[in-house]
């Protein structure tokens, strides 16, 4: 069993995932984003570095995803990634059409050998709420960024929400505060049940 936790940077992706994965006692995986060595110089330059840096992220999505392949055919894994943000991404960071194209290609190769979910979790939020939130955590690559660019992304993932036609469960996250509310993961839980349940 697959189930993804996606949305915007600031959302609430990792804290939801791991809260989640703790309560039903899955496996959780977690969007190893350090480890792409482009991510500063790209908020320093975007359009100098967006190529190394769309395709470094999708290669280090797919090698994460492919390695946790088998465990999801026995136990339930909640990750909070989904190799579809890639292509949000890209659409917004690559100018080059030339580039893109390959881009899609390597994209339907990655997406055919890796996990589909059983189910997603979108969590949609308020523009003003990533900001404050993406100022709070204070990560100092994202600080200096134009907030323009977050709102764009925030779109970006609405759109990618509403076209998604996989099975999929909505969340509000201005309404849902999983930090001060933990017992939330509980009725999230039951959400998720009643959807994978659902013929």
């Amino acid at each position: 069993m697959f189930i993804v936790i996606e949305g915007c940077l600031g959302a609430g992706k990792s804290t939801v995932a791991t809260g989640l994965a703790g309560y039903r006692n899955s496996k959780v995986l977690l969007e190893n984003f350090e480890a792409n060595p482009f991510l500063k110089a790209f908020y320093e330059d975007p359009r100098e570095y967006a190529t190394e840096t769309e395709f470094g992220f999708l290669l280090l999505h797919f090698h994460q995803l492919k390695n946790h392949f088998r465990v999801a055919s026995t136990s339930e894994v909640i990750s909070d990634f989904h190799l579809g943000k890639d292509l949000i991404y890209a659409d917004l960071n690559l100018d080059d059409q030339r580039i893109k194209r390959l881009f899609n290609e390597l994209y339907e190769l990655c997406s055919e050998k890796t996990l589909h979910p059983s189910l997603m979790i979108c969590l949609s939020v308020s523009t003003g709420l990533l900001i404050e939130r993406i100022q709070s955590r204070r990560r100092a690559f994202e600080l200096d960024v134009d907030h323009g660019y977050f709102a764009t992304v925030n779109t970006a993932y609405e759109h990618f929400f509403d076209a998604y036609t996989g099975r999929k469960l909505r969340l509000p996250m201005d309404e849902w505060d999983f930090v001060k509310d933990p017992a939330l993961f509980e009725k999230l839980s039951s959400l998720v049940d009643k959807e994978l349940n659902a013929t």
